[in-house]
């Protein structure tokens, strides 16, 4: 999809900075080599005296130099990467790339790479033998200090990523923008009646997937847009993240009036479905989740032992699911006019993303309180943001899942704390501001 791309571009304009500052740094090189003469105030010294080629042969050496600095630090930044693959989670490797501090160096390099070479081919291409003082020198030493010394700030900036908390604070920065910034944007202008049911036939024509891959993204607004114009209804059975086969079946077409879908009409439906061959966290708030829940895990895997880890990472769980309640909960339908669905596509419930959420830290927990502390208050907080009975119900079902584990075990005395937690959550889902400890243990006055 071309104009995903160019979306994407736009969005993130990292790549047209790059391009802009090298376009920069090839005009100053241009404009500079042709300079002969020393204007500057003595204040700066002056400018470097040579001949055409022992100033080609400098520039040389300047980006010899450049080149050399750039990859040691490159090198440097790699087992940090590897690393943080290896202890958190390696759906973290892209996040890292697109977040790496040194990757603000790198437009600077460029700029001073660019700078070099265009002074070196325009010094090769005039005509002058003499020596005269050659002020491109001196701004190319000045570029290349610039971009040292951003370099090393930068590179003590990467340190901070292998912090457990800064990790985990990019992940969740990631999902609320996937959720505020892209889903919740998108689907506020769109007519959505999540109780509005699409019927379709045992005739509906299949919709095929165009090509392998997971899919990324459905841009709902083109889908009702085109499935308007060409007066068919459109149901997409498959979430956002799922892979899919080429071919495979990825929803079904009905027209108005029950007639033959044409192969163009398919074709155009198809190319509003975003398929890549990796999921992308701009419109999957689950992958973002996954990670999340990976870190969990792995710190509660035998070889780390690391509970702490485990709550940290389950509390920014907890502060995620109070995000994801805001979405539209249920399947997405665009209704027309007179309330019938024209598009309808199926979407994770809240209740999905937390049985996600606890399945699997509950599952390598081994009892452990202070991880159950820790999922007694995602329980908690899904319980008082969910606006259905059912999401309501998973997490009441996640407290009586938490009692269960505690009531199994002989040691007692270690989950004192756990089951006065238990309580107020209790006490929360039925509308009791305190609990009988509470009580007990403060002066209230009366309500």
């Amino acid at each position: 999809m071309p104009t995903h791309r160019l979306r994407k571009l736009l969005r993130e304009p990292y790549w047209l900075l790059l391009g802009g500052l090298v376009v920069v740094g090839g005009m100053l090189g241009v404009a500079l080599a042709r300079v002969q003469t020393d204007t500057a105030p003595a204040l700066f010294g002056h400018a470097w005296r040579g001949d055409v080629d022992d100033t080609r042969g400098a520039l040389g050496a300047l980006l010899g130099l450049q080149i050399t600095v750039l990859t040691i630090v490159l090198s440097l930044n790699a087992p940090v990467i590897q690393s943080a693959a290896n202890q958190y989670s390696p759906r973290l490797v892209p996040i890292y790339l697109r977040n790496a501090p040194l990757r603000r160096a790198v437009p600077f390099f460029a700029l001073s790479t660019s700078y070099i070479l265009t002074a070196v081919r325009e010094l090769g291409v005039i005509e002058d033998d003499g020596i005269r003082p050659r002020p491109v020198l001196s701004g190319a030493i000045f570029l290349l200090l610039v971009a040292l010394c951003l370099l090393i700030v930068f590179l003590a900036r990467t340190f901070r990523f292998l912090r457990v908390e800064r990790v985990l604070g990019l992940v969740q920065h990631l999902i609320v923008s996937a959720t505020e910034r892209r889903i919740q944007a998108r689907l506020k202008r769109l007519p959505l009646d999540p109780a509005a049911t699409l019927r379709l036939p045992a005739d509906a024509t299949s919709l095929l997937a165009s090509s392998s891959g997971y899919l990324a993204e459905v841009d709902l607004p083109a889908l009702a847009r085109l499935a308007r114009r060409w007066n068919v209804r459109v149901r997409i059975c498959i979430t956002v993240g799922e892979y899919v086969d080429q071919e495979e079946v990825v929803g079904w077409v009905v027209a108005d009036g029950r007639g033959p879908v044409d192969a163009h009409v398919l074709h155009g439906l198809a190319g509003t479905l975003l398929i890549t061959s990796a999921r992308e966290p701009d419109c999957d708030p689950a992958l973002g989740l996954r990670i999340l829940v990976d870190v969990a895990n792995r710190a509660l895997s035998s070889s780390s032992n690391d509970a702490y880890t485990a709550r940290q990472a389950l509390q920014q769980i907890r502060s995620v699911m109070r995000r994801l309640a805001a979405l539209p909960q249920g399947d997405w339908n665009v209704v027309d006019p007179d309330g019938r669905a024209r598009v309808s596509v199926v979407a994770l419930r809240l209740r999905d993303y937390l049985f996600l959420a606890v399945d699997g830290p509950l599952h390598y927990a081994g009892g452990d309180p202070e991880v159950l502390e820790e999922v007694l208050q995602i329980a908690l907080t899904v319980g008082l943001v969910a606006r259905d009975a059912e999401d309501r119900a998973a997490a009441h079902a996640l407290l009586a899942r938490v009692l269960a584990e505690v009531q199994g075990s002989p040691e007692r005395g270690r989950f004192h704390r756990l089951l006065t937690q238990a309580e107020r959550v209790r006490a929360s889902f039925q509308g009791e501001r305190r609990t009988s400890i509470e009580r007990g243990r403060a002066d209230w006055l009366p309500d």
